[in-house]
């Protein structure tokens, strides 16, 4: 009987003390979590500064109000943990300020939020020079980036023999010289096969 009631004690204790870390261990997790959500003072008031002499050096023109920090919780952004959020009060345009993680230097976003701008208005153009070139497309994607370029993704409905290196290479001058695209990687799939161009 001593050594059933010995036994049953050792198990209560082990349950007990693996209890007490498991509750240990939710509760440090659950502040160094809270802790995560809270910006720190500090990097705040360095990314304000830093983006100050940014704009004053890259847009010495401009008239913009620096209306906060954007501070990243959930890692959404590859580039930043803390970005200055400026507004250009002449176009009432917004864009971020911020260093980047990989290079520690300086830069923005405005000419990535143009370029996605300006994408979004010749995409219809584009799926227009296409479906009247090629035929309807099974799809297009023309996604914005700036290094490295943008990329144009078109799957054709057409037959090898239906298209040929001068089309798109008329493809990719309409790009250029018509629409203004400057910098893009374009590739072409038709009947498992596929052609690239980047300019």
């Amino acid at each position: 009987m001593n050594k059933w009631l010995k036994g049953w004690s050792i198990f209560i204790f082990s349950i007990g003390g693996i209890a007490i870390l498991l509750i240990f261990g939710t509760v440090l997790l659950i502040f160094n979590f809270r802790a995560s959500l809270i910006p720190d003072e500090k990097e705040e008031a360095k990314v304000l500064s830093q983006a100050e002499q940014y704009l004053q050096e890259k847009y010495p023109t401009m008239e913009y109000e620096i209306s906060g920090v954007e501070y990243d919780t959930e890692s959404q952004h590859d580039k930043f943990n803390y970005a200055a959020m400026i507004l250009n009060t002449e176009t009432q345009n917004t864009f971020l300020v911020y260093e980047n993680r990989h290079t520690n230097q300086m830069e923005d976003d405005l000419a990535f939020q143009e370029l996605s701008t300006f994408i979004e208005q010749v995409k219809p153009k584009v799926y227009s020079y296409v479906t009247e070139t090629f035929g309807e497309p099974q799809g297009m994607a023309f996604t914005p980036s700036i290094d490295p370029p943008s990329s144009l993704t078109i799957k054709l409905n057409n037959k090898k023999e239906e298209v040929n290196e001068e089309m798109f290479e008329s493809f990719i001058d309409y790009l250029q010289h018509e629409l203004k695209v400057e910098h893009a990687h374009v590739t072409i799939m038709y009947e498992n096969e596929h052609w690239d161009k980047e300019f």
